[in-house]
């Protein structure tokens, strides 16, 4: 009976943790994908500048992963990302049980940011984005754009979450401006700006690419985190 109890505590437990990890990962999935969306639908129709357009866009998505990650970091880690929970997941941080769990949030957080983001400014909630994103320039950029998400991360992880939150945002909010694909980095978002037909939109027919580099990236960056602990 003791033994039966135990069991039955420690599911009790992990059902909670997994709730809450998906309830964390849910939400700042989908404000993040909102505040990208949105910032661009804003700026579209308030500019014809793409410069300005492309700052308001940057500045946006930077300061939302900033106070994202700053308050959602001790819920469920503040992934947003599929490549970031793997890259934990190969790095031993968390076990192959909530994989699962930060995908499914993940993915959907996203989608459910993309269609409030277009329902917020008028848009129907889901669109097929004609927006080209082609090229093997923008295909090595988004490797780069990656790489350098996942390497900053878990060069800074000892540091505390407001370290990781700064370099995370600022990074994000320069690769707009210095990798020609501006910077996705994360599956999730990519598959969830697939559908605005908007200034942050990406055809359907790059997804895939996006989503091959983002891997090349994430395994890039952990070989070279590996090497330098040897």
């Amino acid at each position: 009976m003791k033994l039966m109890k135990y069991y039955l505590i420690r599911l009790k437990n992990g059902s909670q943790m997994k709730n809450k990890i998906f309830v964390g990962e849910f939400i700042g999935s989908a404000l993040l994908v909102m505040a990208i969306v949105g910032s661009g639908i804003m700026a579209e129709s308030l500019t014809n500048d793409t410069a300005v357009m492309l700052l308001a866009n940057a500045v946006a998505t930077g300061a939302a992963l900033y106070f994202l990650i700053v308050s959602i970091s001790d819920i469920s880690g503040a992934h947003f990302n599929p490549f970031v929970t793997l890259a934990m997941y190969l790095s031993k941080r968390i076990k192959s049980q909530l994989l699962p769990v930060y995908f499914t949030a993940q993915i959907l957080g996203c989608l459910t940011g993309v269609m409030l983001a277009n329902f917020f400014f008028d848009y129907s909630l889901i669109e097929l984005s004609s927006k080209s994103r082609s090229g093997i320039n923008v295909f090595v950029s988004e490797i780069i754009a990656t790489f350098g998400l996942i390497f900053i991360i878990f060069r800074t992880i000892k540091g505390g979450k407001v370290l990781v939150a700064t370099s995370v945002a600022t990074f994000i909010t320069a690769g707009y401006w210095f990798t020609s694909s501006t910077s996705f980095a994360n599956p999730a978002v990519a598959i969830a700006r697939t559908f605005t037909n908007t200034f942050t939109g990406i055809n359907y027919l790059n997804t895939p690419f996006f989503i091959i580099a983002e891997l090349i990236g994430t395994i890039l960056a952990i070989y070279i985190l590996r090497k330098l602990k040897n």
